[in-house]
């Protein structure tokens, strides 16, 4: 279900809010993630997939990062870090523009 809690530690989210966040991963931050656990696809993708994947011509959907950061806790880790990254550097960008006001 879309709104079942997604474990977070010792916090809870809904996967609403989990697919919110992957959203926001830009292609390069998928780009990232395939390359560092393409091992882990290879449960869920065709081959044909893989190549596709490894040569760029297409990007992780976001069910295929959720699902990555459900079944393994190093590719969580990983995905966090490229969120909590891309978030400071919005909050970074704002502030310049308040700035600027």
């Amino acid at each position: 279900p879309v709104n079942s809690p997604v474990n977070g530690g010792n916090k809870r989210i809904s996967q609403k809010d989990l697919l919110f966040l992957i959203e926001s991963l830009t292609r390069e931050d998928r780009e990232k993630i395939f390359n560092k656990f393409s091992d882990d696809f290879k449960e869920i993708m065709s081959r044909a997939a893989i190549y596709k994947h490894s040569k760029g011509w297409t990007h992780l959907r976001n069910d295929r990062i959720l699902w990555l950061m459900e079944n393994n806790p190093e590719a969580r880790e990983f995905i966090l870090k490229l969120l909590k990254e891309r978030a400071e550097k919005i909050l970074e960008l704002v502030e310049k523009l308040e700035e600027d006001d």
